[in-house]
């Protein structure tokens, strides 16, 4: 695997910054974009957080991992996980520092709904307010929002905390989307209601034997929610079995993406993420290499 310099990757987010020039624009505008690239998304996360699945360290940055692929856009979602006690800490706040190293890229959703549904009213204000202010900033984002029965309630959130957000975040001078995580095996529960309040989804298949079921799932979610834009989730590693990605699953969630992407049945594709990116895994140069090779494939108006 190729190792870069500090160096090397500031170099690297100019030349992003110069292709990608920052502009304060929701998601929804992502159509007056062109290429393949212009609508993918790297899913950020603090770095070496899933050692507890991996046993060896990561030292890859959400900014780095986007470098790394050539991918524009950042997904910033807060983990912390705990393993025998030893706690792999998540962003540490006040939140803008990372913001700033940030800024190169071309857009930038935060989570107000952390990994594992976590939430909590300061940080949320912290990031909306960090959100508002910042210029490549378009989104917030929400993790593990629903929850399954017997799980309750529904949502991380109730319909009238996120009415109020949604409120709070549409303004003359900014408006920020709301974009959520949902797993296929979530299609079924009620969640209509939340749907309305939600810009974009993120359509996540947590095990690879069900991607082959990829279309018909997105078919699923587009009638439960017609109006929902969709960004395909894509993993490299599979939590459940702590192992990689194959390349074959890896070809069929990228090949299919992409021609779901072409035939705008979904807005983009989100990669996860950094926090794998540096372990030398197949499924990862195989994917670098693809991107490189359909980036600037032109779409449609």
């Amino acid at each position: 695997m190729s190792r870069f310099t500090r160096r090397e990757l500031i170099q690297g987010a100019a030349a992003i910054s110069a292709v990608y020039p920052i502009q304060s624009f929701g998601i929804e505008q992502r159509h007056s974009k062109h290429t393949v690239r212009d609508h993918l998304w790297l899913f950020g996360v603090p770095a070496n957080v899933n050692f507890p699945y991996l046993q060896r360290r990561s030292l890859m940055t959400p900014a780095e991992g986007a470098l790394y692929l050539s991918i524009p856009n950042v997904l910033m979602v807060q983990v912390e996980d705990k393993a025998k006690g030893v706690v792999y800490p998540g962003f540490e706040p006040p939140y803008d520092q990372y913001a700033l190293t940030l800024r190169p890229f071309e857009q930038v959703a935060w989570s107000i709904v952390e990994g594992g549904g976590v939430t909590d009213v300061a940080r949320r204000d912290q990031i909306i307010e960090m959100a508002m202010r910042t210029p490549n900033f378009v989104g917030l984002y929400m993790d593990d929002f629903f929850r399954r029965p017997p799980k309750t309630p529904l949502g991380a959130l109730t319909l009238d905390e996120l009415g109020r957000i949604r409120q709070r975040i549409n303004t003359r001078e900014k408006k920020l989307d709301i974009m959520v995580t949902l797993y296929v095996d979530q299609l079924s529960l009620p969640i209509a209601d939340y749907l309305r309040l939600i810009d974009c989804v993120v359509l996540w298949t947590w095990h690879p034997s069900d991607l082959v079921n990829i279309e018909a799932n997105l078919e699923q979610l587009k009638k439960l929610s017609p109006s929902s834009r969709v960004l395909l989730g894509c993993y490299f590693y599979d939590f459940s079995a702590r192992q990689p990605i194959s390349t074959e699953s890896m070809r069929l969630q990228c090949e299919t993406g992409l021609r779901l992407l072409r035939s705008r049945h979904i807005e983009g594709m989100v990669f996860l993420g950094n926090s794998v990116e540096d372990q030398g895994f197949e499924c990862i140069e195989w994917t670098r290499q693809w991107i490189q090779k359909v980036g600037d494939i032109k779409l449609g108006n």
